[in-house]
C-alpha cells in the first residue's frame, strides 16, 4: 500500500538523540505512513540504534546509508525516496507528539494545503519556548499578505507537511554542502506552494541543546550563509518571481545579514572585517543602497542598531571591530578586578564562618 506520508530522518552523528526521535515516530497514532532513516555518513552508534527500529518495525521504517554531503543532501535524498502524498522532515535530534502525524494529515486534506505550517516547541536543557512563526489565532488558509510574513521570522523546515507536487520542480531543494541549508530551501518551498494552511498548535518538538547544531558553530562554516542565500535569491530570479517578492525577499535577506554579525564576532580561522563585507555584499548587490533606508533595520533590530549600522558601513565595517575589541579588553579587567576582589572577599566569609557565632553573642546579636 503506498503511504500517505513520508517522514525524513536525516542523522549524523546523534547516538544520544535517535532513539527518542525513532520512539516518536513508531508510537505514532496514524498508520498508513512510512519513515526514511538516512544516516549521512555517521562515524559514531547512530546506526546500530537505528537498525533495532528496523528489526522492530519493518513496516516503518526504512534505513539508507550513504556518504557525508551535510544536512540539506540528507533531505534531498531522503525527499527524491518519498512515496506518499505528504512529506515531513523530521531531524533525528528532535521528536514528536503520538498524535501528530494524523493531526498534519487531516489538516493538509482537508484544507487542500500544499504547505501545512504549525508551531514547534524549544527544547532547552532546563525548560521548553514555544516558537510561532506567524501571529495568527486559530488556523486558517494564509493570504498573499499573510504568507509574506513568513519570509520575517526564522526559517525552519521542521513541523511542516509539504505536499510532493512541491518537489515536482527539481529546484526545490535543500543546497547541498553546506550549513544552514534550511535557511536556502524554506523561501523556496513558499513560492512552491500554491496554498499555504497555518494551524496554531505545537506540531514539532525541537531540542537545541545539542552542542554540535549550525547555529552553535564558530568556524569559518558560518559564511555558509552567503551562498545559501545567493542560491535562494537565483532561485526568484529564475522563476521570474524576484519582483513580486522583492520586499519580502529584502527582509529576510537583511535580518540574516544583520543577525549574522553576533556569529561574526565568535568568528575563528577567517578576517572578521572580510566576514562583514562578503554578508552585506549580498544586501548591497542584491537591492543597491536601498535595504539601508528601508526601515528594516530599525524594525527588526531597533532605532540604535540602525545607526549603529549605518556608522560602521560608512567606516568599512571597522566601528563594530573597535566595539568587539574594547568589549573584549573590558571583560578581561573586569574578570581580573572580580579575582582580585576576590580574595579579600573569601578571606571575609571565612572569619564570617569561624567567628561568626561568637562575635554575635558578644555583641548580643
Amino acid at each position: 500500500m503506498t503511504p500517505a506520508v513520508s517522514v525524513v530522518v536525516p542523522v549524523y552523528n546523534l547516538e544520544f538523540y535517535i532513539d527518542r526521535c525513532l520512539a516518536s515516530v513508531a508510537n505514532q497514532t496514524f498508520e498508513q505512513f512510512e519513515a526514511i532513516i538516512v544516516n549521512d555518513g555517521g562515524t559514531d552508534d547512530s546506526q546500530l540504534i537505528i537498525d533495532e527500529y528496523v528489526q522492530k518495525y519493518p513496516h516503518i521504517f526504512r534505513p539508507y546509508t550513504k556518504p557525508n554531503g551535510g544536512h540539506g543532501s540528507a533531505c534531498n535524498f531522503g525527499i527524491e525516496l518519498a512515496r506518499g502524498e505528504y512529506i515531513m522532515i523530521l531531524d533525528g535530534d528532535d521528536f514528536i507528539d503520538p498524535d501528530t502525524i494524523e493531526f498534519m494529515y487531516s489538516k493538509a486534506t482537508e484544507s487542500n494545503a500544499d504547505l501545512l505550517i504549525g508551531n514547534l516547541l524549544y527544547i532547552f536543557s532546563d525548560h521548553t519556548a514555544p516558537y510561532i512563526p506567524i501571529p495568527i489565532q486559530g488556523e486558517k488558509l494564509l493570504s498573499d499578505d499573510e504568507r509574506g510574513m513568513l519570509f520575517r521570522n526564522w526559517p525552519t523546515p521542521c513541523g511542516r507537511l509539504y505536499h510532493r507536487s512541491i518537489f515536482a520542480d527539481k529546484d526545490v531543494k535543500f543546497l547541498p554542502g553546506v550549513i544552514f541549508a534550511d535557511a536556502n530551501f524554506v523561501p523556496k518551498s513558499y513560492l512552491a506552494a500554491k496554498n499555504i494552511y497555518y494551524v496554531n498548535r505545537e506540531l514539532y518538538n525541537y531540542d537545541i541543546t545539542r552542542p554540535t547544531q549550525s547555529i552553535k558553530q564558530t568556524d569559518k562554516r558560518i559564511m555558509n550563509i552567503v551562498p545559501v542565500l545567493r542560491d535562494m535569491l537565483d532561485f526568484y530570479k529564475k522563476k521570474n518571481a524576484f519582483d513580486q517578492n522583492q520586499m519580502n525577499l529584502m527582509y529576510y535577506v537583511v535580518r540574516h545579514c544583520v543577525s549574522w554579525i553576533p556569529k561574526i564576532r565568535t568568528l575563528t580561522g577567517y578576517s572578521k572585517k572580510e566576514a562583514l563585507k562578503e554578508i552585506f555584499a549580498v544586501a548591497d548587490e542584491t537591492f543597491d543602497n536601498s535595504w539601508v533606508n528601508s526601515g528594516i533595520v530599525q524594525e527588526s533590530f531597533g532605532r540604535r542598531a540602525y545607526w549603529q549600522l549605518k556608522i560602521a558601513r560608512t567606516f568599512g565595517y571597522a566601528p563594530i571591530l573597535w566595539g568587539w575589541a574594547v568589549t573584549h579588553r573590558w571583560y578581561w579587567i573586569d574578570a581580573r578586578i572580580e579575582s582580585l576582589l576576590n580574595v579579600p572577599l573569601r578571606g571575609y566569609r571565612w572569619a564570617k564562618r569561624k567567628f561568626g557565632t561568637g562575635l554575635s553573642r558578644l555583641i548580643g546579636g
